[in-house]
């Protein structure tokens, strides 16, 4: 049972990379045309010039023709928000179409019944693995009764933005990446944890960019050690440092005269590029829960 628990914990951490496309997806997915306003519905609208003027407008406040950091900033905000609020709104629902004895609950057993019912028609549908969901679903259980009400199950589909499950999986990191069980994570258990290394162990630029991500973005108060509330927050994707990461990215994948912002052909040029972005398994399995 131990060792069962131990397996659906590190397959919890795997569920945290996921984070790190969401924003950018979303940017992308406006920018591009591809989030129409009036439903928020991102897969039904092709892209168009009209469109691409329309969205790269509503990012250059200062209308000068280019996208600077902190406008991107503004706007991977308001995307997160506006995709946080469509989120709840199918979670409730789907917690109706689920909880089909009106009892107000959903058991582990009827979510089961509810996903095996979508990869029957869909093969294609795939999100995690049942050992992954039942994880989730546990993590989602507040109040430890093994079924979740409403708000638990809202909770469930948007864990990365609930408070307390965010504490449950700051635990659980703090957890398996404290090897000497001080109650931080030291600078050399963040490179050289193993098991999130087992292919890359040696990889001396993979350990350059782990140091830099525990110094500049989680460790916030510079002690060289990371506590469950930095963690807390690292996770959260509405922080301002994950906003700004997000926001780096983007100009880094889209820049190609490298003066740090951009501009309206740099958007269309790239285009093909975030369109690939966007079908990465990761980033597409968050967007298929739902």
């Amino acid at each position: 049972e131990r060792e069962r628990e131990m397996q659906e914990r590190f397959h919890c951490l795997l569920l945290t990379v996921i984070l790190r496309g969401l924003c950018f997806t979303l940017l992308v997915n406006a920018v591009a045309g591809l989030l129409d306003e009036d439903t928020a519905n991102i897969a039904k609208v092709d892209l168009n010039e009209d469109q691409i003027q329309r969205y790269f407008g509503l990012c250059d406040e200062d209308k000068n023709q280019l996208l600077s950091h902190n406008e991107l900033e503004k706007w991977i905000r308001i995307m997160i928000e506006s995709h946080l609020k469509d989120n709840v709104v199918l979670a409730r629902q789907e917690f109706r179409d689920i909880d089909k004895d009106r009892d107000g609950i959903v058991t582990w057993d009827e979510y089961r019944v509810m996903m095996k019912e979508i990869h029957d028609h869909d093969n294609d549908h795939h999100v995690y693995t049942e050992q992954e969901q039942r994880h989730k679903f546990r993590q989602a259980d507040e109040n430890g009764d093994d079924v979740l009400n409403q708000l638990e199950y809202v909770a469930f589909r948007n864990p990365m933005t609930t408070a307390y499950i965010l504490d449950r999986i700051a635990n659980e990191l703090l957890e398996d990446f404290d090897s000497d069980k001080d109650n931080v994570i030291s600078l050399d258990e963040f490179v050289h944890h193993s098991p999130s290394r087992t292919d890359d162990d040696n990889d001396a630029e993979v350990s350059k960019i782990r140091e830099q991500e525990f110094h500049n973005v989680i460790d916030s108060d510079g002690d060289g050690f990371l506590q469950k509330e930095e963690l807390r927050k690292y996770l959260d994707p509405r922080e301002k440092h994950f906003i700004s990461n997000e926001a780096r990215h983007m100009i880094h994948e889209s820049d190609t005269n490298s003066d740090g912002k951009l501009n309206m052909d740099e958007i269309k040029e790239n285009y093909l590029h975030f369109q690939t972005h966007k079908q990465n398994p990761v980033v597409r399995a968050l967007h298929d829960e739902f």
